[in-house]
């Protein structure tokens, strides 16, 4: 049976269009997307290998890492530990400085450790049930702001591309967005043990993809955005223990709106 020129024509068309949507630019904006928001939470610790105080707070984080039933959904918890400025000689804030700093600004977090930030509002000082019950009531909420990525990595040459989908489900219009996307570490070891007496060091951060400050976008409800991202990973980290996490932030409300996170292999 022959197909009306028309019909080609029609195809012709929809074939350029779906090619054009799948260019390299940074950002590509879609009307919509089956992306749907989750109720995942990130949780952001500001420690130092010489704070003994901060050792009681990384034990209750290990047990969500660990997924020992801490919360009521352990994984769906997202954790971040950034190494700060409180005491000197942190080999793990000294493996980034400019990053773990800029952070570390951003949240006014170096004047006392820890502090924690629960989806980017501080949990106050540390109580392990008043944080356990802030983390359960996250939860038990759906984010309005869906994530959803596919990574790529070639270890050999040490690159890799992240495509990234960032829909906005529900909740009002935002403005001063931006994306984060952190590399994070498991499994570091130090012996003899830190100055705090901890030796296993969990969800380390190690580096932003993006630039520290974010990567800014504007977006509406309803609308889906699509960013892609080419990395390479510092020299000094262990890609079988890393994580990759994307998250989205308002920079002036500091509220965290979605989160998600993947292993880098």
């Amino acid at each position: 049976m022959k197909v009306p020129k028309i019909i080609y024509l029609f195809f012709l068309l929809l074939s350029f269009v779906i090619y054009s949507c799948e260019s390299n630019d940074d950002i590509v904006i879609r009307g919509s997307s089956n992306i749907g928001a989750t109720n995942k939470a990130l949780v952001e610790l500001f420690t130092n290998t010489s704070c003994v105080p901060c050792v009681p707070a990384n034990i209750l984080l290990d047990g969500i890492t660990k997924l020992s039933g801490v919360t009521n959904n352990d994984t769906n918890v997202v954790i971040i530990r950034y190494h700060s400025t409180l005491f000197p000689n942190d080999p793990y804030y000294n493996f980034n400085p400019a990053d773990n700093f800029a952070r570390q600004q951003y949240y006014n977090a170096g004047i006392s450790n820890p502090r924690g930030f629960l989806m980017g509002t501080s949990m106050g000082g540390f109580n392990a049930t008043n944080w356990t019950n802030a983390i359960n009531t996250k939860l038990a909420t759906v984010n309005p702001f869906g994530i959803n990525f596919t990574l790529t990595y070639d270890s050999v040459a040490n690159s890799g591309t992240l495509n990234i989908q960032v829909t906005q489900a529900g909740g009002s219009q935002q403005s001063d967005m931006v994306l984060h996307i952190a590399v994070a570490e498991d499994g570091l070891i130090m012996n003899p043990p830190a100055p705090n007496g901890e030796i296993e060091f969990e969800n380390t951060f190690r580096d932003f993809i993006t630039p520290a400050e974010g990567e800014s976008f504007t977006i509406i409800p309803g609308q889906s955005l699509s960013f892609i991202e080419n990395f390479s990973i510092m020299s000094g980290i262990n890609i079988y223990h890393t994580n990759i996490i994307v998250f989205v932030q308002n920079t002036v409300t500091k509220e965290i709106f979605g989160v998600l996170k993947k292993k880098l292999i």
